[in-house]
């Protein structure tokens, strides 16, 4: 059985990349375990709390686990001390995904993917971190075909009409609070997004899985790198 291990930032990329791996790898092969990171540090060592399971109905072939760590700071640390740990039990891929916004600024995203490299052992797993430029709401921005299924007058026309930005012609990495765009382009028609796990799960439900996975290469360069190592992980 291979196994995959993810450390995000919070509740909106655990909820995300459960759904993801469940429509690239098929409920029927893969075990997912999902789990809130507590506790203090390096002394006490963190707490792993399992809060969900998707578990297949045949033989497993795949295993994911997924640490929510709780916040930006605690992805890379949580990873370094768990390090040793993972290999030894045959974690082939280590992941580490988080959100830019708002404790760096855009021109400081490459000094930012280099200190989270620093320190960490490189071999036998190289860890990737994938960034949510700015945020991993950008990603959901772009993913422009949801719009509709939110509301049919939710036309990425009416939201650039409205917001003065098109999720389907400019690049939402640009926009300094995706989340907060989100946000508005829902509230044109009496919707709404923030971080609760019901509106996070609502969005999340609607995204088109196969354009995310196979059709925006080259849109969203940490998302085709995530889904290189998914299907690295997976050959």
């Amino acid at each position: 059985m291979k196994k995959l291990a993810i450390f995000v930032e919070g509740q909106t990329e655990r909820v995300f990349i459960e759904r993801l791996l469940a429509e690239i790898i098929g409920r029927r092969h893969l075990r997912i375990e999902s789990y809130v990171a507590e506790g203090g540090g390096r002394a006490g060592g963190r707490a792993l709390n399992l809060i969900n399971v998707i578990d297949p109905d045949h033989k497993v072939r795949f295993f994911a686990m997924i640490v929510d760590c709780g916040s930006d700071g605690r992805v890379r640390s949580d990873i370094g001390e768990r390090y040793d740990s993972l290999v030894a039990v045959g974690f082939s891929t280590i992941i580490g995904i988080r959100d830019v916004y708002p404790d760096i600024a855009y021109q400081d995203i490459a000094k930012l993917r280099t200190g989270l490299q620093l320190g960490l052992k490189q071999l036998p797993v190289k860890v990737l971190f994938v960034l949510g430029v700015m945020e991993i709401e950008s990603w959901f921005l772009s993913e422009f075909s949801h719009f509709t299924r939110l509301h049919p007058r939710l036309t990425t026309e009416v939201i650039s009409k409205t917001l003065g930005f098109h999720p389907e012609k400019d690049d939402m990495q640009l926009r300094t609070h995706p989340a907060s765009d989100l946000n508005d382009a829902y509230h044109i028609v009496g919707r709404g997004y923030d971080k609760s796990k019901q509106k996070i799960q609502r969005t999340v439900n609607i995204l088109d899985y196969a354009e995310l996975y196979l059709g925006m290469k080259g849109r969203l360069p940490d998302l085709d790198a995530l889904n290189a190592s998914l299907d690295q992980f997976l050959s």
